[in-house]
């Protein structure tokens, strides 16, 4: 450990930092906590501040990780001097500030040590693995390289980890298809085929506990990835694979390449040039008026997709197609499906970054309406990264489809200059991957602290103590500590908590949230899991009623997410299947809904109507138009009196069938819940409601 010394600005940043260390209230807790008498804490602290600074060779083994703290010591907000907190813990125990207990200071230290993560998984790391990196531009035939060999797998089998679910179900069916034996595991779905001998899965799904003759990881770049980066370095680290195909782009060569170094693994580089040739335009789009068939537009939000959809179907008289991440996978491939077949009218893709990986499709031109995305992080819109602006661009001129080459565009002239910047520039290589503990990790860093119960403080206690080199970083658990909060109150186990908190669930939408609590709540309770959702009548018929139905496709997948993982308590399993059929159905019709232009849904109304008739009852009679008239008349009037005798004629209404009802903005959606009203009331209700709407809808 000689020559082991502080660079003098760093020295001056510790000092800065650790004259807060003896007031760090979470310091002295946990100390007295393990033994420390209180009244020692103020003199062991100052004790700590002088040898710490004076002695750097007693706390790291070399320079290279006395740098690594320093880096470390720029992520943690100014005030905080928890991070000191490890260093302290072993000063005391030598200097016999804290009593010997040697056992549960050594698991606390090798529970938070994760400089060699590798180490966690023996099994892997004692085989002799080859890794095999696919590199290349998108459209270049890496990955379908890395599958012909997976279908060569020995008696071991194969296996395939993909980065989304609709990844996953393509190479499933591929698989299947081509004569292998393939099952399906996903986070909200598992399809066993009988005597399979590989398996298609998202990544975080990828079985590590058994051996596998061949293994392909799709999207290695993701390993950087601040959410999800952890899945890809546990299924580098952790497969029990002879060889280890990992495609991708360049980004995360240099990285792989050092991990394999480490692990003592073989490795080969297989390098990929684009198949078909593609040119970024030196001319703007302008309008939507030049649209042509095979192109696709790019936005980066929901409410531009469909303003960009209505824009280019009434400047055009061309019919789109839409993909964007809120829609659920099958949605999303039935879209790519119906832009792909050229029999049909269905020429254009209206698309968000969602169309960047994971679909096939026939696309001629790429045009960007915009290169600015909505960054959470900030509050306000930045630049795409050129990575990502890459690879959408890339998408155009798929080999082997309709177009052998493809172009890529700007709708805005501002933005065009940014988007060749983008597809010239190369890209960074990746520093460091994703980390983040197991459940079974939680747990028992739970034990060497009996004193903190809450999930959210044990996650942030034990992201403090880890101690990371600079290959690595803790990927972020806002989310996780969101859900574990929401979740307090609740008689959940830490490891149902924490199984809970790694839901696929947006807590920002409410009926989401409200509904994650309940489904904790009974679980919690051995109760019963009912799949209480409604779903409506009949499909959507714009943007926002659209959107709610997506919300309970999610609400259904997050059902079938806990099922497989507490199937004792969500046994309504086989109706959530059921029900995301039907809620399949309802998005991809409601998306043909909002594509038609006005006169198109004029003629669909009328089509099939007798004499020409553009509205009938459901009843076979036809509605009085002056009444539903003078009623509109009447509330928009200035005299209230008329709005408000309407108003309680509707209570009245309500009240005399005795229900709460929910309406989607279709006004299609209701649920009678009160028992007391007769079958022939709530058939009349819905009957009369679902008509009256549908009439209002049109009047407007």
């Amino acid at each position: 450990m000689q020559g082991v010394k502080w660079p003098s600005e760093l020295a001056k940043r510790v000092h800065r930092r650790m004259r807060h260390f003896p007031r760090n209230y979470e310091s002295k807790e946990l100390v007295v906590e393990a033994g420390m008498n209180p009244a020692e804490w103020a003199l062991a602290a100052s004790t700590f501040r002088k040898n710490f600074l004076s002695e750097p060779s007693n706390y790291f083994r070399d320079q290279e990780e006395l740098m690594a703290f320093g880096r470390d010591l720029d992520d943690v907000k100014k005030h905080n001097s928890f991070i000191f907190y490890p260093f302290f813990l072993n000063f005391a125990r030598t200097n016999n500030y804290l009593p010997t207990g040697e056992d549960n200071d050594k698991a606390l230290s090798q529970l938070t040590d994760l400089r060699l993560p590798h180490e966690m998984y023996p099994f892997a790391t004692a085989m002799k693995r080859k890794i095999i990196y696919h590199e290349g531009p998108t459209n270049s035939g890496k990955t379908h390289q890395a599958l012909e060999r997976l279908k060569q797998a020995g008696e071991d089998g194969g296996i395939y980890c993909g980065p989304l679910r609709l990844l996953a179900l393509e190479i499933f069916e591929r698989l299947n298809s081509d004569g292998l034996y393939t099952s399906l595991v996903t986070g909200q779905e598992k399809k066993i085929v009988p005597y399979s001998s590989h398996v298609s899965c998202t990544v975080e799904m990828a079985n590590i506990n058994r051996p596998w003759d061949v293994a392909v990881i799709d999207e290695i770049q993701l390993i950087g990835d601040p959410q999800r980066g952890w899945a890809w370095t546990r299924a580098l680290f952790g497969l029990q694979a002879n060889e280890i195909h990992v495609c991708g782009s360049g980004e995360a060569l240099p990285l792989v390449q050092k991990f394999a170094e480490t692990t003592g693994d073989d490795f080969e580089l297989r390098s990929y040039e684009r198949r078909s040739p593609l040119e970024i335009d030196t001319a703007h789009l302008n309008s939507y008026s030049h649209i042509r068939p095979g192109d696709c537009v790019v936005a980066f939000s929901r409410r531009d997709i469909f303003q960009i959809k209505r824009d280019i179907e009434i400047k055009t008289g061309q019919k789109c197609c839409i993909i964007y991440g809120q829609l659920p996978p099958e949605t999303r491939s039935q879209q790519a499906r119906l832009f792909n077949d050229r029999t049909n009218d269905y020429n254009i893709l209206v698309a968000s970054d969602a169309v960047g990986m994971g679909l096939n499709l026939n696309i001629r031109r790429v045009v960007f309406a915009t290169v600015k995305k909505y960054s959470g992080s900030s509050g306000g819109m930045i630049d795409i990264p050129p990575s990502l602006a890459k690879q959408i661009a890339g998408r155009a001129g798929r080999y082997g489809s309709a177009y052998a080459s493809g172009t890529a565009t700007c709708l805005l002239k501002e933005d065009l200059e940014y988007l060749k910047e983008s597809y010239e520039e190369v890209p960074t290589p990746l520093t460091s991957a994703g980390l983040f503990p197991s459940s079974d990790q939680m747990e028992e860093f739970a034990k060497q602290l009996p004193g903190i119960t809450d999930l959210a403080d044990l996650v942030d206690k034990y992201v403090m103590l880890a101690r990371l080199d600079g290959d690595y970083f803790m990927c972020n658990h806002q989310d996780m500590k969101d859900a574990a909060k929401l979740l307090r109150d609740t008689e959940l186990t830490l490891s149902d908590r924490f199984t809970f908190c790694m839901a696929p669930v947006s807590l920002r939408n409410p009926l989401a949230r409200k509904v994650f609590l309940e489904y904790a709540r009974a679980h919690s309770l051995g109760q019963s899991v009912k799949l209480d959702i409604y779903l409506p009548k009949y499909p959507p018929r714009t943007a926002e009623a659209l959107g709610d139905v997506e919300v309970k496709a999610k609400i259904i997948d997050l059902y079938l997410w806990l099922s497989f993982r507490f199937g004792e308590t969500f046994v309504e399993n086989d109706l959530a299947l059921d029900m995301k059929a039907r809620v399949l159905e309802l998005v991809e019709q409601g998306l043909m809904n909002t594509a038609y232009s006005r006169e198109e849904k004029k003629t669909r109304w009328t089509s099939g109507v007798p004499n020409g008739q553009r509205y009938s009852r459901q009843d076979g009679k036809q509605p009085d138009f002056k009444r539903f008239h003078n009623r509109e008349n009447n509330r928009n009037s200035k005299n209230g009196g008329n709005t408000q005798n309407w108003k309680n004629s509707k209570s009245k209404q309500n009240a005399t069938v005795g229900t709460r009802s929910e309406v989607a903005s279709t006004g299609t959606e209701e649920v009678i819940k009160n028992n007391d009203a007769t079958d022939e009331d709530k058939t009349k209700a819905d009957v009369n409601k679902s008509w009256m709407t549908r009439m209002f809808d049109q009047l407007r």
